[in-house]
């Protein structure tokens, strides 16, 4: 009798722990509640983009998401649960990409919002709102389709930044709303608040299955370029490399190429990204030819975009190349993607990582050339390869100061063996990193 009591009161003891426990992770996921969800759209520089509002209690601690097939935007809320008064916690979406949004706890501790797209859009913005009138604390979020590259990009960048506090309000910055009316999982319409354009986007434009490639011919129209000992020109030498290398690339019908200029013209170093970027390219190569005050230097060199550079050479290369824009005379026209803003100049952290990446495929498969990858990666602060959505890469072709590099890149032939090295490179890169098609 005595040891059946004792064991009773083991076991009652076990459950009022249980007991415990689950109350005690009940009163923490309900720390926070999520008290409203609300989606609209603002105009960003001509093209709509999805707003996302989640209003709460209290300020929160969140983490974001991206994942694709469907396309969905996560974010993941700790100890929060779900209190929108008349909304379920799920249902249809008629806001553009948006097409559903659900509510659920993946584990006791989370509460997550997902929203569902029918297109890759990624958030470009991000910012916080103070509670006013008796309302909840807003997290803000305008999502933008830059294509499904910048997509993943952006999703690696989240996925390694984890979770942070969104605690303290920042202003939004006045803008326009899109033309749609405001969108939310509710009959009840509510007014949203709008921001200013972060970065100039373009009209989005449907995506193709094949990856997109942009090829940027350096210098053009009255900017020669360097100029070889036997006159030859930079610019023609670029412009005719481009054409063969869209040609090389067209011919594998995985890629879908797209030139900065198909003829002799001039444009600013910030127009071929905003080029690259209307495009929602996958990859963006510039084409050029070096320069030596000593004609005995030769070969072929890949660089990609660093704040510092990897050596005095490669600084006084990028400072030559950005000098480029001089010429025309100052362009106030597009916004320098170092301005766009923290989560922009994040995905361009990872975009440079991607950079690294094809930067290596591309010197693995130039070893059998003249001077073969000898120069190896290198990178400095060039102004064309800022876009901060795709992987970029600038590939001095050879030394146009040097007569052997000088003539063999006025030899279609060589020309054709170095072009099918780097598409070959390309499409490497794109099997193993780029976005699925």
């Amino acid at each position: 009798m005595k040891l059946q009591f004792c064991r009773t009161l083991r076991f009652v003891g076990w459950m009022a722990i249980i007991l415990a426990v689950i109350t005690g992770l009940q009163v923490r996921a309900a720390e926070n509640s999520i008290t409203g969800l609300r989606l609209g759209g603002v105009d960003i520089d001509g093209q709509s983009a999805l707003r996302v509002v989640v209003e709460t209690s209290n300020p929160v601690r969140a983490s974001l998401k991206l994942l694709s097939n469907p396309y969905r935007f996560v974010v993941d809320f700790a100890n929060t649960d779900w209190q929108v008064d008349g909304i379920a916690r799920r249902g249809p979406l008629s806001r553009d990409p948006a097409t559903s949004y659900r509510f659920g706890n993946p584990d006791p501790q989370t509460g997550r919002v997902v929203i569902e797209m029918n297109a890759p859009a990624a958030p470009v913005r991000r910012f916080t709102l103070p509670a006013v009138d008796g309302g909840g604390h807003r997290l803000v979020f305008d999502l933008v389709d830059r294509g499904p590259t910048a997509f993943q990009l952006a999703g690696r960048a989240l996925a390694a930044e984890g979770a942070r506090d969104y605690a303290a309000a920042q202003p939004a910055p006045a803008a326009k709303p899109a033309p749609k009316a405001a969108a939310r999982p509710t009959p009840k319409p509510t007014q949203q608040s709008v921001a200013k354009p972060a970065i100039s986007i373009a009209p989005q434009k449907t995506r193709p299955k094949k990856w997109r490639v942009f090829i940027d011919a350096g210098h053009g129209g009255k900017d020669p370029g360097a100029i070889g000992r036997s006159k030859t020109l930079e610019k023609d030498i670029t412009l005719a490399s481009s054409r063969e290398l869209a040609e090389t690339l067209r011919s594998t019908g995985l890629i879908e190429p797209i030139l900065s200029r198909s003829d002799d013209r001039y444009l600013k170093l910030r127009q071929r990204i905003q080029l690259a970027r209307d495009s929602q390219a996958d990859v963006f190569i510039s084409l050029h030819a070096d320069a030596a005050p000593s004609a005995k230097a030769r070969g072929i060199s890949v660089f990609t975009l660093s704040d510092t550079a990897s050596d005095k050479e490669a600084a006084l290369l990028a400072r030559n190349e950005n000098q480029a824009d001089l010429i025309g005379g100052p362009d106030l026209s597009v916004e320098d993607p170092d301005a766009a803003g923290e989560l922009l100049r994040m995905f361009q952290r990872e975009s440079m990582n991607q950079s690294t990446y094809l930067a290596n495929a591309i010197l693995r498969q130039i070893r059998d050339m003249p001077g073969g990858d000898r120069r190896g990666h290198r990178f400095a602060g060039f102004a064309v390869l800022k876009a901060p959505d795709m992987p970029s890469v600038l590939i001095e072709m050879g030394f146009i100061t040097n007569r052997e590099d000088e003539a063999n890149l006025r030899d279609p032939a060589y020309r054709a063996r170095l072009l099918e090295r780097l598409a070959r490179a390309t499409i490497n890169y794109l099997v193993e990193y780029g976005p699925r098609r």
